[in-house]
């Protein structure tokens, strides 16, 4: 699906305008790259499948520290074990999922993983959409969590302009040479 709601949430009576809000900004982002996008819903629903499923997790090693998918991958490790198997067609059959804050960096991503004929890539609307789910937040299988695995209360959201996470979690965001280090070093 191409940047849409997330189903379960796309009665607009039920989101907050801070949801509607960071779905505005990731259709945005999403619709810069001509790679098909999953909702948060969407993703839940391919994980809760137990599909043969790869999440790249392209923010920086301080924004995944804060908060993450379970089970994800930095783009690092995903980079390394692609050499490891000499090719994108160890991947056949595999959903890869790319994944940043609003869908900007995993849109250039995925974009790339397409180009090296990498098959059934995703790029997704951004984990600070994905921390409005209502299973983002708790111990569930698909709750974000911190660098140790525990649930997370808190979530990276880059800076100012994407500080439209979900309320249930406390806002970190770079200052502005962080932001601008990040920016330019990834």
């Amino acid at each position: 699906m191409l940047c849409s709601n997330d189903g379960d949430d796309d009665d607009d009576d039920r989101m907050t305008e801070r949801h509607r809000a960071i779905i505005r900004k990731a259709e945005y982002h999403c619709g810069a790259f001509d790679v098909p996008v999953l909702t948060a819903h969407e993703l839940i629903a391919l994980r809760e499948k137990d599909e043969a499923i790869i999440v790249v997790d392209v923010r920086t090693e301080a924004e995944r520290r804060v908060a993450r998918l379970p089970r994800s991958v930095s783009r690092c490790y995903f980079e390394k074990a692609l050499r490891l198997n000499a090719d994108a067609a160890s991947l056949r059959g595999v959903k890869i999922v790319v994944i940043c804050t609003v869908g900007r960096r995993s849109g250039h991503y995925a974009r790339q993983l397409v180009m090296r004929c990498c098959e059934n890539v995703f790029n997704s609307q951004g984990i600070v959409a994905y921390s409005h789910h209502h299973l983002a937040r708790g111990a569930g299988p698909h709750a974000l969590v911190d660098e140790e695995g525990r649930p997370a209360t808190r979530l990276h959201v880059y800076a100012r302009p994407w500080d439209l996470g979900s309320e249930r979690f406390e806002s970190v965001r770079f200052g502005l040479v962080g932001a601008a280090r990040a920016a330019m070093f990834g």
